[in-house]
């Protein structure tokens, strides 16, 4: 079988809230060190600061180019698969894929589909929220002591893992979901599961983050976000046309 190498060009490094611009302009020469160019910032300091450039050191092109934008929702709308990375453990952040499990999922979509690798803040890293918006959970691994990288360090171990890692070519017959109509599913399935009492209206959020990771595993098509939609309208119709009837 033919094996194919990344894509460089459709892989963002996304940024989310960073609070050091000497860590921006570190991220930048990693990147620019192993060959990518997309950068996107999430409401953090900024690529222009002066120290940011002095830690760039010739990768200044990198930081001109990078987008702000004030969410990460906006940051991904647009992207098939995003891969969030945290240091932190627990039930709602499992299961977790090594950088190089990744890479066997992420550099077949390269071919074709855009993608983002998130890496939170430098002192708290991702929320469950923003790991919501994310398809699979990455870490690296570490001492469990002490298991929090350095935001460049920890960039430039996905980058390198990129480098060298080759996959099998994969067809994807139909196009994959982008983020924004997954959350758009998201919302429209917590209203109707809400409304049918399966979720608590006060406490949606845990059961939710279960299901988001539930489907963020299946690589979800355009066509079978359609289908998803259809049911939550389905749902919310036939209760509609209960309350009716009662009244």
């Amino acid at each position: 079988m033919m094996t194919i190498t990344p894509n460089l060009d459709a892989i963002s490094i996304i940024l989310v809230r960073t609070r050091f611009p000497e860590n921006i302009g570190s991220v930048a020469r990693v990147m620019k060190n192993m060959g990518l160019s997309r950068m996107v910032l999430v409401s953090g300091c900024s690529p222009f600061h002066s120290m940011a450039y002095k830690l760039a050191s010739g990768a200044e092109d990198i930081l001109e180019r990078a987008e702000e934008v004030p969410t990460l929702r906006e940051a991904v709308s647009e992207m098939e698969f995003v891969a969030g990375m945290t240091s932190r453990a627990g039930r709602d952040r499992a299961p977790f894929l090594s950088p190089s499990e990744l890479m066997e999922e992420l550099i077949p979509l390269t071919g074709k589909f855009s993608t983002g690798l998130v890496f939170g803040s430098e002192k708290e890293g991702l929320t469950n929220e923003e790991l919501g918006l994310c398809h699979r959970y990455v870490r690296i691994p570490s001492a469990p002591a002490f298991p929090s990288l350095n935001l460049a360090q920890a960039v430039a171990i996905l980058c390198y893992e990129l480098g060298r890692s080759s996959c099998p070519e994969v067809e994807y017959p139909a196009p994959l979901a982008r983020a924004e109509q997954i959350e758009q599913m998201f919302e429209h399935m917590e209203r109707t599961l809400v409304e049918i009492d399966f979720l608590e209206s006060k406490n949606p959020e845990r059961i939710m983050r279960a299901l988001r990771r539930l489907f963020g595993r299946s690589k979800l098509e355009e066509r079978e976000i359609q289908i998803l939609q259809g049911i939550w309208s389905k749902m919310d119709w036939q209760m509609r046309k209960k309350g009716e009837d009662i009244r």
